[in-house]
């Protein structure tokens, strides 16, 4: 089985955190646009700008967040069966086998974290909205859209846009088709457009976690707004 880290600094946005605990089965990739950047033992990736679809920094991110298989094997060609996709400034610090092992269901497409502190895509939209995430009327259009569309006030709320683990299944590689086309015409807040396509194509068989059981191999900080 061949696997992968895949995170991403578009616009120097994060600061790369580094990889304290590395393994010899894992590959590292940090997608950039930066080739001065500072990789902290990831892989550096920088890609011509044709292959983007938008010249936003973070749209250029979650590019790479939402497709790393099709990515990695066309542009790179590199075939993965696992991958572990997040943010720049999480750091490695446990065995990712052992962390796959306990939370990736056999049968599963991924595992998921649940989200600590919005109940719903609305919820998160107004988060969005108060810490200036994006412009407002954008965001107001994206709520509008979601609700147009019938996706529920109440549904499990996932904060998978900070790390996730996938298995490169069919699951994935609809998610992978179909998450930029809708994410392109809505807001750039990646994380609401993920948690509807994710209801709209309900093909994943996901393992839900919450976030507390990752410590012993990822470092994360809170931000100031989680509980």
């Amino acid at each position: 089985m061949r696997k992968a880290v895949v995170t991403y600094n578009f616009g120097d946005y994060d600061r790369v955190a580094p990889i304290l605990w590395k393994s010899s089965d894992w590959d590292y990739y940090l997608f950039t646009d930066n080739h001065e950047a500072n990789t902290e033992g990831y892989k550096r990736v920088v890609l011509d700008k044709s292959f983007f679809h938008s010249e936003d920094p973070k749209r250029r991110a979650n590019q790479i967040k939402y497709t790393p298989f099709k990515t990695l094997e066309e542009q790179l060609g590199e075939h993965y069966d696992l991958a572990i996709v997040m943010d720049a400034n999480l750091a490695i610090e446990g065995p990712l086998d052992d962390f796959v092992d306990i939370y990736m269901m056999s049968s599963s497409d991924g595992v998921f974290i649940t989200h600590p502190n919005c109940d719903s895509v609305y919820d998160d939209l107004d988060l969005c909205n108060e810490f200036k995430k994006d412009d407002p009327l954008v965001l107001l259009d994206t709520h509008r859209y979601f609700k147009e569309e019938g996706y529920p006030d109440k549904v499990e709320h996932y904060f998978q846009t900070t790390l996730s683990i996938r298995r490169n299944s069919g699951g994935w590689s609809i998610v992978e088709k179909v998450f930029y086309d809708e994410y392109a015409k809505w807001s750039k807040r990646d994380q609401p457009m993920m948690n509807f396509v994710h209801w709209k194509y309900p093909v994943l068989d996901l393992n839900v976690i919450d976030i507390k059981h990752i410590g012993e191999y990822i470092k994360y900080e809170k931000h100031h707004f989680e509980k």
